[in-house]
């Protein structure tokens, strides 16, 4: 899924190529500058949330059909924001509970947050800031602190990143040291043979830096240099880190734990084999992968072993 100057586009994977299956109705003068995808309302299925910098906006767009050869979005509400929008994302308040929309908006050389709650009776806010110390250049939520409960975290111009308490207000935790002139990326969620968070900010100088949670110093965890401007970041279920630069590449990385052996699956080999030859077991292997005990593995996988 992508967002255009004026719509937002889905695209499918048909016969093996990428393909464009739907686009929304065009919004004249939108420019759709970002994208969150989730369950708002609590009904089921997903909504897409797309950020409009022209227009200084939320679209909220919900899913009208949905079969295995097509899909349709339709407009679901518009919500104005204080300023031209930047950043959005979704904040899980855990179960039971409805998710808050997280929108980053410009406020004339810095940026304000806003979080919006989406109920049938429209949008109710939440807890606000509009005024933060820096431009705001990326945002993410993740299990930060402690399992359980997700925070904000935002890059800034400043070439740092701050982590964000929600609660009847919104709460600077925690301010990185410098990481470089700006952190136009940021990611949270599993690296491989992992079971808590790690957050991940990506510089226009080519580095990436990781704090694992719980995240505690202004120190990162780690550092990796990449040789290319990072300009955005997104980790799979699988732990596989994607890594889109600002000079039009993309790479993929796999981010291990120290201490960890890398093993890519060669054609026959099994994780009864595998078990074998390095010494540990097939659960052990399965579990640090997610993937199932019985389950396939592939020739040209990454697997670490325990």
């Amino acid at each position: 899924m992508a967002g255009l100057a004026d719509r937002v586009v889905v695209f499918g994977i048909r016969d093996g190529t990428l393909t464009r299956i739907f686009e929304t109705e065009p919004e004249p003068g939108a420019i759709f500058i970002d994208l969150a995808i989730a369950d708002i309302d609590g009904d089921g299925r997903e909504e897409v949330i797309a950020a409009s910098e022209g227009k200084q906006a939320l679209y909220i767009y919900r899913l009208a059909e949905e079969t295995a050869t097509e899909i349709r979005l339709e407009l679901l509400a518009i919500r104005l924001l204080p300023g031209p929008s930047q950043k959005v994302t979704v904040l899980d308040r855990g179960a039971g509970n409805l998710p808050l929309i997280v929108a980053a908006y410009k406020n004339n050389s810095a940026s304000g947050l806003l979080t919006l709650l989406f109920t049938e009776r429209g949008f109710a806010e939440g807890p606000a800031e509009p005024n933060l110390p820096a431009l705001v250049t990326s945002l993410a939520t993740g299990e930060l602190r402690a399992q359980g409960a997700e925070e904000i975290a935002w890059g800034g111009g400043d070439g740092a990143l701050r982590i964000v308490g929600v609660n009847d207000q919104l709460t600077n935790i925690l301010t990185s040291d410098n990481l470089g002139s700006l952190v136009p990326a940021l990611t949270a969620g599993m690296i491989a043979g992992e079971n808590r968070d790690t957050l991940i900010a990506g510089t226009s100088e080519g580095f990436l830096f990781g704090f694992t949670a719980p995240v505690a110093t202004a120190v990162p965890d780690w550092a990796v240099r990449t040789g290319r401007p990072v300009y955005d970041l997104a980790l799979n279920s699988e732990g596989l880190l994607g890594l889109g630069t600002s000079d039009g590449a993309v790479q993929v990385w796999l981010l291990t734990p120290a201490g960890r052996t890398i093993h890519v699956v060669r054609p026959g080999e099994t994780l009864y084999g595998l078990a074998l030859r390095y010494g540990t077991t097939e659960t052990a292997i399965a579990e640090l992968n997610r993937i199932p005990v019985a389950g396939v593995i592939y020739p040209g996988q990454t697997l670490i072993i325990p």
